[in-house]
């Protein structure tokens, strides 16, 4: 590129996400930005909004079919622009993972982190071809898979028995044995990571539910976020673990 891409991050109300949108959009230096600026404050009527005016060109933009692809920057190059989340516990682990793509806003998200999947949503939505498959990091295949799924929240205090139930378990493949982990770490709390409360192991099969009971749980006083980590023994081996959820 002849241009440098100018950062707007220091104009109050720009984030990273308005930032790579005016990117995206063409509006990639400060003299770019203020030509824009001045074009849209000129046609604000009485009483719009900049957001009134956006909304507007959108609907305009979406009924003439809007753009096929990124706008081209200097030297031919297209900018595809995307947000990527990271939700992390106090011990570092990531809990849940989001990508965006800014042009489209299409969404997906990930129970922790799954750098495949994240590669594959880039080049989908960024138009990219394919990597070679020997130049992306390939997993192991294997049957030993483990899945964290997000089990809500309880309030201590007071010992209570916790039901959950998995569901999809048709994605397995088969027959599987299971070791079911309930941990719980408390809202607010600082430094604290996930504390096992509940332990199941046993065995399922594909075609049914799997009902897990954990009696007694004992939670201290306060509003706590609970996780399920399922370690599953597959009947055969694979590469990324199966989709289940809780019911």
């Amino acid at each position: 590129m002849n241009q440098t891409l100018a950062s707007f991050r220091d104009l109050k109300g720009i984030g990273p996400a308005t930032e790579a949108r005016l990117h995206e959009s063409g509006i990639y230096t400060w003299e770019a930005l203020a030509v824009a600026a001045t074009a849209l404050a000129s046609v604000r009527g009485e009483g719009e909004t900049l957001r009134d005016v956006a909304n507007g060109v959108a609907a305009r933009r979406g009924e003439a079919g809007g753009e096929a692809a990124g706008p081209r920057l200097p030297d031919g190059e297209r900018l595809e622009a995307f947000v990527l989340r990271i939700a992390l516990a106090a011990d570092g682990k990531p809990q849940r993972s989001e990508v965006t793509h800014v042009r489209t806003m299409a969404e997906q998200t990930w129970v922790g982190w799954n750098p495949d999947q994240v590669s594959a949503f880039v080049e989908k939505h960024g138009g990219l071809p394919p990597a070679e498959a020997s130049s992306r990091p390939r997993s192991v295949a294997s049957s030993d898979q483990v899945v964290v799924l997000d089990a809500g929240k309880a309030i201590g205090g007071v010992g209570r028995d916790i039901n959950l139930v998995i569901t999809n378990t048709r994605a397995v493949g088969g027959d599987f044995g299971y070791r079911a982990t309930l941990s719980a770490h408390r809202l607010g709390s600082n430094g604290e990571g996930w504390v096992a409360v509940g332990a199941r192991t046993g065995t399922g099969a594909a075609e049914d539910d799997v009902a897990l009971r954990f009696p007694g749980v004992q939670l201290p006083a306060g509003i706590h976020s609970l996780q399920l980590r399922f370690e599953l023994q597959l009947p055969r081996a694979t590469r990324q673990p199966p989709a289940l959820s809780l019911a």
